[in-house]
């Protein structure tokens, strides 16, 4: 590590005399008991780390280029002149999110036909049909995401069957549009985090998923293309340095286990904010909380960063909000230029530390799934659905119980905030009758009933 020369003229502290000044301070208590604090995953966080911290190999890098690209997702319900606004905007990458938003997309053909950079359509299902809509689309540089073990997972059914699946997405593959166009795997790990799961279990699951793939390449291996480079799609919580290392994790965990089945270890990881953490009730900290976790991402080595409008969760798309959440990215990215560091966590020895931790534990539950029969097989069973929901009621409880704080929540609210009028959407999930091969992954807020209850409360 290169020494600092602005620290040249001061003698260096040890560990021990941190603990012995904390313990002064303390006046003999235990620091350990006074100042430490355990996360949800069993991390103890200590109250000051030092260069002893540091992992003795710390092994591959873990993070990716530092050229992270500034994303804009296209949603079903996003209005064709936003579509329009973001064309022109400084917007690097465009995610086309659900089939259902690509007759949205099509209507601007010849404007992202004219893009140098890729288009991503992020594509869940595995369907032949997506062939013919590249060959109508004049994109220049399609780039095709498909997860449908994703799609499973957040729906319970395969989009046909798992066997049609696979044959679709080799149908699409052998289509003549298809040369025009790059195929990825995909994997949707952000669904476990907005439905509640730890950190831990984020990295285990989305590595375990993207096990299947690789296990799907043995087999076929006209799909081992789409792992050479897959892309992990994570939801960014609010816990600051601890998602700096979930994704620097991530990207060293698959650097390590990618290899042993013939891949290089290469991915791209796609970041949005969570959705878990969002309130109705003073909705601007909704901004604050997007803008901390977007920095986290990109701190953390994200390579493309959609951010997500601070009123998504209760109001239609809207030309305000869309733009200040363009902002949000445009602001971190020029004015406070954070596109000029590579790797700036590097040797910090807090999240150096909590980057390998949840690796280790994370690298610890993979091996439990794959030796209980891997993703599919707990998913099938069930397993993995009741951990989150394990997960997700603790998390809930810390809420309710004001141990997990969301400020103008659960916390300091605005008594004097009205939302039953600005309510453009239900904050409830709809819940859809339908029968699924398996217990589907539904994402959830951690507000939603206190919000429920003082929407009833309000003055009519």
């Amino acid at each position: 590590m290169k020494t600092n020369e602005l620290l040249k003229d001061f003698d260096p502290v040890s560990a021990k005399q941190w603990k012995q000044k904390l313990q002064a301070d303390l006046k003999g208590g235990d620091y350990n008991e006074l100042l430490s604090w355990t996360s949800p995953e069993g991390i103890q966080v200590k109250p000051f780390y030092s260069e002893d911290d540091l992992p003795e190999d710390p092994g591959i890098p873990a993070t990716g280029t530092g050229n992270w690209k500034i994303g804009y997702r296209i949603g079903n319900e996003t209005p064709s002149e936003q579509i329009s606004e973001a064309l022109q905007a400084d917007i690097e990458h465009f995610v086309v999110g659900t089939p259902e938003s690509f007759s949205a997309a099509f209507q601007h053909k010849a404007v992202l036909g004219e893009l140098q950079q890729p288009v991503y359509l992020d594509f869940p299902g595995t369907d032949v049909l997506l062939a013919d809509w590249i060959s109508q689309s004049n994109l220049k540089h399609p780039v095709i995401l498909v997860d449908p073990i994703g799609h499973l997972a957040a729906t319970g059914n395969w989009h046909s069957r798992e066997t049609n699946d696979a044959g679709s997405l080799l149908k699409a593959l052998s289509h003549p549009a298809a040369t025009e166009a790059e195929f990825r795997f995909a994997v949707h790990a952000d669904l476990y985090q907005n439905a509640g799961a730890n950190r831990v279990q984020e990295l285990a699951y989305a590595l375990s998923h993207a096990l299947e793939y690789l296990l799907w390449s043995a087999e076929e291996k006209s799909l081992r293309p789409l792992l050479q480079q897959p892309v992990f799609h994570l939801a960014v919580g609010g816990d600051y340095f601890f998602e700096i290392a979930k994704f620097r994790a991530l990207r060293k965990l698959w650097a390590r286990v990618a290899p042993e089945y013939g891949f290089s270890g290469d991915c791209l990881i796609f970041a949005s904010p969570s959705l878990r953490n969002k309130t109705i009730y003073d909705y601007n900290t909704n901004m604050l909380r997007t803008t901390t976790e977007c920095m986290a991402a990109i701190l953390g080595g994200a390579d493309l960063v959609c951010n997500l409008p601070y009123d998504q969760i209760y109001q239609y798309p809207n030309t305000f909000a869309d733009r200040v959440a363009r902002n949000q990215l445009q602001l971190l990215r020029h004015e406070s230029y954070f596109s000029q560091v590579h790797n700036p966590a590097d040797g910090t020895y807090y999240i150096e530390s909590l980057t390998d931790q949840l690796g280790s534990k994370a690298l610890e539950l993979l091996k439990q799934l794959e030796k209980g029969g891997g993703f599919l097989k707990q998913l099938r069973e069930h397993n993995i659905q009741q951990k989150i929901r394990e997960s997700a009621t603790k998390q809930q409880q810390a809420f309710d119980s004001g141990s997990k704080v969301l400020v103008g929540s659960n916390k300091y609210p605005n008594a004097d905030d009205r939302m039953q009028e600005v309510l453009q959407k239900s904050i409830q999930l709809a819940k859809k009758s339908r029968k699924t091969l398996l217990e589907p992954i539904i994402p959830s807020r951690l507000a939603t009933n206190h919000e429920l209850k003082r929407l009833q409360d309000e003055p009519r």
